[in-house]
């Protein structure tokens, strides 16, 4: 017989424990129901996290050089994953680490003076804190800066990324995206009286077991950078408003026919996008090729 009983009667002790067991424990099932069960618990988890409900494009995908991608998002076609999105999964497990990391470092600086006023150093770096980097349209743009250092005057983004990539980007330097990214925060922040100087990524080692393997990269703040990547989504999105209102096809296929950046991971998301080499597309004897730039 099964026994009922509720969150607030199992106290967290061994006691607890045991009364659980005695009301959940069943007979004759084994390994094929523990991994099915735990799965979908992991299943579920990842795949309804908080990033990957966001409808509304972030600072992280304005400076995309996928034109397509870029108006496929501000339009709001749904995207899909194919599969399980594990990556991206890492990466937030090591960004709520980091978090931990930097509370407890926090924590120790207030702990070496218990009596005395809270020392400003301890306020050094802020995590996790959201900036309104400009607007799309009539749209307020957020997004959440991994970490700020307010002594030297910076941004610091996290990226957990492969062995190849990460040598890559030690060669080259960042993509524009994830630049744009950078300058777009380091905008937000000045916007709103917090001094930003230089904008930087760390560059963190996934599959490689040596911390030292990370790479850091780090430029001065240049407010243009942000200007332009959001002048570029405003031509965009202007352009999806006055083609919609013509009609939501022919909006669908004026995006459908911009270009597409190379090796872009993104333009199979969306599935609607049944066209993926148009040319540009012709409505009514009409050529809709549209400035986005």
């Amino acid at each position: 017989m099964t026994t009922t009983i509720t969150a607030e009667e199992i106290p967290g002790t061994i006691d607890g424990i045991r009364m659980a067991s005695q009301a959940l424990y069943t007979p004759g099932l084994g390994e094929k129901e523990l991994a099915r069960d735990i799965e979908s618990v992991l299943t579920y988890q990842i795949l309804n996290q908080p990033r990957s409900q966001q409808k509304i494009i972030g600072p992280s995908e304005i400076g995309t050089d996928c034109e397509h991608c870029l108006a496929a998002k501000l339009a709001g076609w749904e995207q899909s994953e194919k599969g399980i999105a594990w990556a991206p999964t890492i990466g937030t497990a090591v960004h709520a680490l980091f978090e931990e990391f930097f509370h407890r470092n926090q924590l120790r600086i207030i702990g070496q003076n218990p009596d005395q006023p809270v020392s400003m150093e301890a306020h050094r770096y802020w995590w996790e804190q959201k900036t309104m980097v400009g607007k799309i349209g009539d749209q307020e743009i957020w997004g959440s800066t991994d970490l700020i250092d307010l002594t030297v005057g910076a941004t610091v983004d996290w990226k957990l990324v492969g062995k190849s990539v990460l040598d890559n980007y030690r060669r080259k330097g960042p993509t524009p995206q994830y630049r744009v990214q950078a300058h777009l925060y380091a905008k937000g922040w000045n916007d709103a009286g917090v001094k930003v100087d230089h904008v930087s990524i760390a560059f963190l080692p996934r599959t490689t077991i040596k911390f030292s393997d990370r790479y850091w990269w780090s430029e001065p703040y240049n407010e243009q950078i942000a200007v332009d990547a959001l002048a570029k989504a405003n031509q965009i999105h202007t352009n999806l408003k006055a083609l919609e209102a013509i009609s939501v096809e022919v909006r669908d296929n004026w995006i459908s026919s911009l270009p597409r950046a190379d090796h872009c991971r993104d333009c199979e998301r969306f599935q609607q996008d049944w066209t993926p080499n148009a040319k540009p597309q012709v409505t009514n004897g009409v050529d809709m090729t549209l400035p986005t730039k």
